[in-house]
């Protein structure tokens, strides 16, 4: 990837590398519906895309896999893969995902090129920046709102 590829990228620029790391703990509903914490290591992998045209609108963006595993076990517990999209002529970030438990959402906001931070919104409800279960989760676990803040020194 060169320089001029990695400008076009804006505020998403120094998120194209390989992250992996031990990430705290994960805090979910356990199987009997109480609630449970878990230490894991997560692995997230960003690759640059091809500009993506739609008419006037041009975005940058990387495609990105998410994997994460609890500590000392081999199985995975949350896998997600998506874009992460910059649109220089509306100033927007978005984050788009699926999570194969049956979840999609795009969250999105406005952000300056040169931005070191920015927070990312998705609602369930939502036209534009919005969450969309399966039946199943939408009963017994919706998602009703996604945040996402990215902050950079």
């Amino acid at each position: 990837m060169n320089s001029e590829q990695i400008k076009q990228l804006g505020p998403l620029a120094t998120l194209a590398d390989i992250w992996e790391g031990d990430k705290g703990a994960d805090v979910a509903p356990s199987d009997h519906r109480g609630t449970e914490q878990s230490a894991f290591r997560e692995r997230i992998t960003f690759a640059p895309i091809s500009p993506v045209h739609n008419h006037e609108q041009v975005l940058h963006g990387l495609r990105y896999m998410t994997v994460a595993r609890r500590i000392g076990e081999t199985d995975l517990f949350h896998e997600e893969v998506g874009y992460w999209l910059w649109g220089p002529g509306e100033r927007q970030v978005l984050h788009c995902l699926i999570v194969p438990r049956g979840v999609a959402l795009i969250a999105g906001d406005t952000a300056e090129p040169t931005a070191t931070s920015f927070t990312l919104l998705a609602k369930a409800g939502s036209k534009t920046y919005g969450i969309c279960s399966n039946r199943f989760l939408d009963k017994e676990f919706k998602t009703v709102r996604l945040r996402v803040d990215r902050n950079r020194p």
